[in-house]
């Protein structure tokens, strides 16, 4: 006959408007289609740009179930300025009539922004209700033209006691025309039922023109009206029967429905064509109840019927003999009897089961069948049940069980529905089944569908059927499970020690080598500061197919990771808690070096869900300067992701000029290390670090120190801009080396202060160049590796580089001009060098002086002073016979060898020859060749450099000694 659309509209009753989203069909994620984030384009030409933020803490309110969200390639969406923030979240179970609120605190300033919906109807203006469609028939006939529908509140807590419900109007199109009814949602289920009754031309056979079928299919074009489904409308309603076999030639068919008291109905028996027995017997026993009333025969020229009745104190048989007349006339009609029966009125309860006991016996029936019995149970009830609904708050569940250890439930109630719209909650006599026990569990007592967190899959269309009596009813879940192992982000996988900063507390024994001051220090409580990182736990939600593929759904889409920090930080912790700590869960504190790692593991079963690697190494970094941000207040801002209102960003800005005098204003202070990380101080503590702030124009503004909340406050007084605020880092007066006052970091921040001025910049410089503009960091890369963050609501990134040169000495005070390790490196190389280089010239000097004034002793006898000076040669040895060689070659006098008394007793023979060019008399021709060795007097040395011969030779009167030297001289 055709298919009739039907489509409903909410209608308020009192001030109430009722509305509700058509599901999107198009999106893999049923609440979360088309899921879009707009970021700044990073271009491989340019820098990246600075990520670092406002450490503002963002919070959303008045929603249990969300979850921030972080890109896969990139740490933070957008966070580049100290002056802002910029986090995304996503809402799950979000109800209408819920008002969430994001709140954004930086102490003092709170600033707070509700969550408005996309849809222009579900704003907060008006009372807005999520409503469900439930169609109970499929089919309409002339016999019922009734199509019920039922509605009931959906994500909404069963409502006891409350009134102003709306209610729900429901519209039905046939052709040009239409069939209108409407309900009012009910507490405390929330629920309603409409039965339309389409009137008896909608049967007819006649096919609607094309213009009528073209009007037909636009009634979803009618304003807020949201398409339920269609019905088929049948001429004639076939009945709902059942058929039971007996034996192999017989079998029964009967009524596949709940009856009524007092109601009627007709059991069909049919034989096998082969069937050719002339008698049949069929005992039928049945409860009290029940009554047999009469057996007639389908075909009575073919068979005859006699039925006989016996009453018993439980039960009443019937006893049906079947004749057979005529074999020829019921050959060709399979059925031959009816047997009608009644159900007795007075019966009680809401539903029963009356059993029948059906035996049927004839000629040459098989012995082991005949003994055989069929109990079929008849449904009684007192209402006309037509359908089971099962309700449910949600069907959509992130299964964080695995995570936790905490089972998630969802309530579900079975309601049933009457003949003429009545409904009422089923609480006994019903059974249901989880399809697949993997993804989904369901109570014994049908009252809840849950989670435990030893299901090792999810899955979208998860089916659990539910059953009362002969009805059926199903219902599909959506369940997305985290994907292991977690993904453990550290903002800095390798901690160093920070130069000259000691913090009050116990710490690690010093080496046996390590002593004097050090060793006071700990005695006194004092500790080393190790850089410290922040760590988050984030994770994939996935639904698995349920044909086992390996295709995986993920939760909005695979460009997105779920922080599941606040789930699983209770159970995170450091494998080694000698070499760090990690504080409350989102904070990791070096103590001593050495590798270990931050893991977690499962509530359920003791294993490893993720884990990171971290290094403490005892190599060091310095604060290299301070970078600083006025906040004299916050603005915020929401921007909800387009076609999906569950998703959205929210900015935080930092409002920086100061407008009125006493006016009071925070600053947000960052540390800049010189191996390019970044963190805030809200990473350390404020209480637990000594940072100064002074004014250097106390007539625009002064600092006051504020004990609640551990930082200075900055007091507006007059105007004046400029970098008018000192910033300095120390080390704890407890933990201070000797009298040394110098900061161990020094920035200054800029200041504002002008009627109606909006806007300010934070800026960094040294002590010595302050800076009127803004300063820009910019790193060699973006990462979560080299990134300092206050802990799993913020996050920033810069650059990396290898560990400088390690200082020698236990602390260094750092020079006004905050000159770096590797510049002070530099300048030390570049001084030994210059010293070198000048000690190299003296000697030169020396050298050149020396020797140019040098002359020969016979230099004044020689013809020009021009005449080239040969090397003098001194012979020492023992070898005679060498040193004749080398005199003969010559043709020169040589000097006897003496003999000379060696240590120990022993007496070497020593000879003394000297080679030097010889004076050419007057008139000779030329000079010898200067090559040759001519034997020269030994006396040039002193007398003292060879007394120790002369005293070896016996020659130690003073007279002796004079005779022998001029012997020598005149000899030579």
């Amino acid at each position: 006959m055709g298919r009739t659309p039907i489509l409903w509209e909410a209608a308020p009753q009192v001030k109430a408007s009722l509305l509700a989203n058509a599901p999107s069909s198009a999106s893999p994620y049923p609440f979360c289609p088309n899921l879009f984030f707009l970021l700044p384009a990073v271009s491989g030409e340019s820098d990246p740009p600075d990520l670092v933020y406002l450490p503002a803490e963002l919070k959303v309110l008045d929603i249990p179930d969300h979850f921030r969200l972080q890109r896969v390639d990139r740490y933070l969406p957008g966070n580049a300025s100290l002056g802002s923030r910029s986090e995304t979240y996503l809402l799950l179970h979000r109800q209408p009539m819920a008002k969430p609120l994001v709140q954004a605190t930086y102490l003092p300033f709170t600033a707070q922004q509700v969550v408005l919906a996309a849809d222009p109807h579900h704003r907060y203006g008006s009372v807005a209700w999520d409503v469900r469609a439930v169609s109970i028939e499929g089919t309409v006939s002339p016999a019922e033209p009734y199509a019920r529908v039922l509605f009931h509140l959906k994500g909404q807590d069963w409502l006891l006691g409350r009134h102003d419900l709306p209610c729900v109007s429901l519209h039905a199109f046939h052709q040009m025309r239409a069939a209108h009814g409407a309900c009012h949602l009910q507490a405390p289920l929330g629920v309603c039922v409409v039965e339309l009754e389409f009137p008896p031309r909608w049967f007819s056979t006649t096919h609607p023109s094309s213009h009528s079928r073209r009007r037909a299919a636009e009634p979803g074009t009618k304003e807020r009206l949201h398409y339920v489904g269609a019905v088929e409308l049948r001429a004639t309603d076939p009945p709902r029967r059942q058929e039971v076999r007996l034996d192999d030639n017989v079998l029964i068919r009967v009524p596949d429905m709940a009856l009524r008291p007092g109601q009627l109905f007709t059991a069909t028996l049919i034989l096998q064509q082969n069937f050719t027995a002339d008698l049949l017997t069929l005992r039928i026993k049945v409860k009290k109840g029940l009554q047999v009333l009469a057996a007639r025969p389908a075909v009575p020229e073919a068979w005859t019927a006699k039925l006989d009745k016996f009453k018993g104190s439980k039960h009443h048989t019937a006893l049906v003999t079947c004749r057979r007349q005529d074999a020829g006339q019921a050959a060709d009609f399979p059925e031959f009897l009816y047997l009608d029966l009644a159900v007795e009125n007075g019966t009680r309860g809401l539903a029963s089961t009356r059993p029948v006991t059906w035996q049927v016996e004839y000629p040459g029936q098989d012995p082991e069948a005949e003994k055989d019995k069929m109990v079929w149970e008849i449904q009684v009830s007192e209402r006309d049940i037509r359908a089971l609904v099962p309700l449910v708050k949600e069907q959509e569940i992130v299964n964080t069980a695995p995570l936790t250890g905490i089972p998630q439930a969802v309530p579900v109630k079975l309601v049933a529905v009457e003949m003429g719209g009545a409904v009422f909650e089923v609480t006994e006599q019903m059974g249901c089944e989880s399809a697949n026990k993997q993804v989904l569990k369901v109570t014994d007592a049908c009252d809840s569908v849950y989670v435990g967190g030893k299901e090792s899959r999810g899955a979208r269309g998860a089916r659990v059927d539910f059953w009362f009596r002969r009805l059926h009813a199903s219902l599909l879940f959506t369940v997305w499970v985290p994907l292991l192992p977690l993904r453990v982000e550290l903002t800095d996988t390798t901690l160093e020690q920070v130069r000259g900063w000691r913090v009050p507390g116990a710490g690690p024994s010093a080496p046996a080598a390590e002593a004097g001051e050090e060793a006071e220090r700990q005695a006194r409580g004092c500790r080393l500061q190790y850089q410290r990182a922040g760590v988050r736990f984030l994770a994939h939600f996935v639904a698995h197919p349920l044909d086992g593929g390996r295709h995986l759904t993920y939760m909005p889409s695979p460009d997105w990771l779920l922080d599941v920090s606040h789930l699983v930080g209770g159970q995170a912790k450091v494998q080694d808690p000698r070499v760090a700590t990690l504080e409350g869960g989102s904070v990791v504190i070096g103590h001593e070096p050495g590798v270990t790692s931050v893991e977690v593991r499962s509530p359920v079963s003791d294993s490893i869900l993720g884990e990171q690697t971290l290094v403490v190494s005892d190599e060091k970094v310095a604060v290299l300067e301070l970078q600083a941000q006025l906040v004299s207040g916050l603005s915020l801002a929401l921007s909800t992701e387009p076609g999906h209102p569950d998703v959205f960003t929210a900015t935080c800005q930092a409002l920086s000029a100061l407008h009125s005098p006493k006016q009071e204003a925070v600053l947000s202070v960052w540390l800049a290390f010189t191996d390019h990380t970044l963190a805030p101080v809200e990473l350390y503590g404020w209480r637990d670090v000594a940072l100064s702030i002074s004014s250097l124009d106390p007539g625009v503004a002064w600092v006051r120190p504020d004990e609640e909340l551990a930082r200075p406050l900055i007091v507006a007084e007059g105007p004046g801009r400029g970098p008018l605020l000192q910033l300095g880092l120390h080390t704890a007066d407890f933990c201070r080396k000797g009298k040394h006052r110098a900061p161990l970091a020094v920035g200054t921040a800029w200041l504002e202060r002008a009627e109606g001025a909006m806007s300010g910049e934070a800026v960094t410089a040294a002590a010595t160049e302050p800076m009127v503009g803004p300063q820009k960091w910019a790193p060699a890369r973006v990462g979560p590796d080299l990134t300092k963050f206050e802990g799993p609501q913020g996050g920033t990134s810069s650059e990396d580089e290898g560990p400088g040169e390690e200082e020698k000495e236990e602390e260094m005070v750092k020079a006004p001009e905050q000159v770096t390790d590797l510049e002070i490196g530099m300048y030390v190389l570049l001084g030994v060098f210059c010293l070198a280089i000048f000690i190299f010239l003296v000697n030169c000097i020396v050298f050149v002086l020396r020797y140019q004034r040098k002359e020969p002793p016979d230099a004044g006898l020689g013809p020009a002073p021009s005449t080239q000076q040969p090397h003098n040669w001194v012979w020492l040895g023992t070898d005679q016979e060498e040193l004749s060689r080398q005199l003969d070659r010559c043709s020169h006098t040589f000097l006897p060898a003496k003999e000379v008394a060696a240590p120990g007793g022993r007496r070497k023979r020593v000879e003394f020859v000297t080679f030097a060019s010889p004076r050419a008399p007057e008139g000779a021709a030329s000079p010898p060749p200067s090559s040759a060795p001519t034997v020269q007097s030994i006396l040039v040395a002193s007398e003292d450099d060879i007394r120790w011969v002369c005293e070896d030779m016996g020659l130690r009167d003073p007279d002796e000694l004079r005779s022998y030297m001029e012997r020598i001289r005149g000899s030579s």
